[in-house]
């Protein structure tokens, strides 16, 4: 097997472009995660809801990214513990070649 392949499905650049496409796109749940959505919705699906609504400006808060997420939650953490947490992990990273 080579570094080109990926378990000999995919290659390396294959697998870069699906990722490159998924993460620019809202219907996916990477492309979602990336800009702050709520959850992932396509274009047909966010005309669909505004239209099942009826009401704009309930639509509105109805939006993937006016909704909040418990993934946005701010951490509880201090300054101070989550730069020991950072070092904590720094120090465990090892590069191999």
């Amino acid at each position: 097997m080579g570094l080109s392949d990926l378990g000999g499905a995919v290659t390396w650049g294959e697998a870069r472009d699906l990722i490159e496409a998924a993460a620019s796109d809202p219907s996916t749940a990477l492309g979602a995660e990336l800009a702050g959505w709520a959850y992932s919705a396509s274009t047909l699906e966010l005309l669909s809801l505004i239209a099942q609504v009826g009401d704009p400006k309930a639509s509105k808060r109805l939006m993937p990214w006016a909704l909040e997420t418990p993934r946005r939650k701010k951490s509880d953490a201090s300054a101070e513990e989550i730069a020991e947490a950072t070092a904590a992990l720094e120090s465990g990273i090892v590069f191999s070649s």
